[in-house]
């Protein structure tokens, strides 16, 4: 995927393995790119969630740098989501974060918030899993994907799975919870992130780039979609019976023959 027209460059940190510390991927003049930047985590203090301050300052960077669509998987209250929003807001992107949950009580609750935080246009809560995202929208390509949803061993590896069919090369995988202690704990079946990531396909297709916070960076570096979508939703099949016929049927012909005429005149 390529980057953004004035993106600077991005650098993996593969020895930033076991420090929780915040340093950018992002190489700019300085460690933060703006003042809204350096106070990630009070833009979205109100919002009810989970982000430990280096979370918040690494999800603001990767979303302001975003070269395309952001998905995030496992919304909550919208914490993350808002802030993500924000951080594409500020950067004056095109850029917009889709937030796929099954509780219909959590995209509410993000739907309020964005609304408050003023980036209801960022942020497009989707009640579904990302399977069945995927499967009404094959042709989706992120260039972020923030997951944050099922935490245990089979709800990481299901996303993941998911995930390795659209994730184009370049495009950047953040996973909560990796660097969680609770991932070491034999008694805490909820929290496995690490296991689950360490036997994934999609994380052998990608190169390490730093632990942050409770998040680990990832790039793809190989085994992306070939030719990636442009990330258009095809929701035709929703649509009525005269309604589909009109799309898949007369628009395309009308557009052929119009196509055989002006050759034929020629």
């Amino acid at each position: 995927m390529e980057p953004r027209a004035g993106t600077p460059p991005f650098h993996p940190l593969p020895r930033k393995t076991d420090t929780a510390d915040y340093e950018p991927n992002y190489h700019t003049t300085g460690a933060f790119i703006s003042e809204a930047h350096s106070r990630a985590s009070e833009l979205v203090a109100d919002v009810d969630g989970w982000l430990r301050e280096e979370d918040a300052l690494k999800l603001y960077e990767l979303a302001f740098w975003a070269a395309g669509p952001i998905l995030e998987v496992g919304t909550y209250r919208g914490k993350s989501g808002v802030l993500m929003a924000t951080a594409a807001r500020d950067a004056g992107s095109s850029a917009v974060v889709l937030s796929l949950d099954t509780d219909s009580e959590a995209q509410a609750k993000a739907a309020a918030a964005a609304r408050s935080h003023g980036v209801q246009d960022r942020l497009w809560p989707v009640l579904c899993s990302a399977a069945a995202f995927f499967a009404v929208n094959p042709g989706f390509a992120p260039s972020l994907v923030f997951l944050d949803g099922d935490h245990s061993y089979e709800g990481v590896r299901r996303d993941l799975d998911t995930l390795s069919s659209h994730l184009p090369t370049g495009g950047l995988l953040c996973l909560h919870d990796y660097f969680d202690p609770r991932n070491e704990s034999s008694g805490c079946a909820e929290i496995d992130v690490r296991r689950a990531a360490s036997t994934s396909a999609l994380i052998r297709d990608c190169d390490f780039c730093g632990v942050f916070g409770a998040s680990a960076v990832f790039q793809r570096s190989t085994g992306g979609p070939p030719h990636p979508g442009p990330g258009a939703f095809d929701l035709r099949r929703y649509d009525t019976i005269r309604m589909q016929y009109r799309q898949r049927v007369r628009t395309p012909v009308g557009r052929l023959a119009r196509r055989l005429m002006a050759v034929s005149r020629r």
